[in-house]
This record gives C-alpha cells, sequence and structure tokens, in this order.
C-alpha cells in the first residue's frame, strides 16, 4: 500500500491537472488524463489515483487544520 501512494503522489506532482480531471470525473474519465497519466506514470493504477491524492488532500487539510488551532491558542495564551 505504501509504494502505491507514494507512486499516486507523485503523479499528482508530475501531473496535476490529469489527477483532478480523474478525481472530478464521476461516470467516465478523460480519455486524454487517462492516457497522460499513463504516458507519464505507468506504475499508477488509474482507478486507485483519485482514492490515493484523495486521501493525502484530506490529511494535508487536517494537519493545516490542527496547525491553525495551535497557533490560535498560542496567540491567545500572548506566546506569539
Amino acid at each position: 500500500m505504501g509504494s502505491k501512494f507514494i507512486g499516486a503522489l507523485k503523479c499528482f506532482v508530475k501531473r496535476p491537472v490529469d489527477t483532478v480531471r480523474i478525481m472530478l470525473s464521476l461516470d467516465q474519465y478523460d480519455p486524454r488524463a487517462v492516457a497522460s497519466i499513463k504516458e507519464q506514470c505507468p506504475e499508477v493504477e488509474v482507478e486507485k489515483l483519485g482514492v490515493y491524492v484523495g486521501i493525502f488532500l484530506a490529511v494535508l487539510l487536517l494537519a493545516c487544520g490542527v496547525l491553525a488551532y495551535i497557533l490560535a491558542l498560542l496567540y491567545g495564551m500572548g506566546m506569539v
């Protein structure tokens, strides 16, 4: 699982627009995006790409929220 997750993140960094197109498509994948992803990242499963990148973005959003909360607490205490 770890190598698939890292591969999906590398693919997201290489081709962010195509990855988001695949994540946002509900029924049919965009054929240009799929061809581009398969060309640039042959080791990544296109079907699971949206899941892995979505998990990464959710964890990133959670981390930013926790950091903002901690900074607000520190600011309220007068430490920042």
